[in-house]
């Protein structure tokens, strides 16, 4: 995942949508990755995490995401999407 982020910014990518499961809540590595970008990334998730078990309420990808999506199930990344389509936009 760390070397696909860097790839996105390389490529050109205009965002980035990022579903991390469980390395959310444990890897400083994402969030160092996430970071040294200029690429924005999205958090998604389908499941809301904050009403998960207590140890998924922390989000180490959401101290340096652009916005998290979350709760929504599938439409979590059409709502993520969206926000990336109006920011590349502004």
């Amino acid at each position: 995942l760390v070397d696909w982020l860097h790839e996105a910014q390389a490529e050109g990518a205009h965002a980035v949508l990022l579903n991390a499961g469980a390395y959310t809540h444990t890897s400083i590595a994402l969030l160092d990755a996430i970071r040294s970008i200029a690429t924005p990334v999205y958090e998604v998730h389908l499941s809301d995490p904050t009403k998960r078990e207590a140890f998924r309420h922390t989000s180490f990808i959401a101290m340096a995401a652009r916005d998290t999506f979350q709760g929504h199930g599938a439409k979590s990344y059409l709502l993520a999407l969206e926000a990336a389509a109006l920011e590349r936009d502004a």
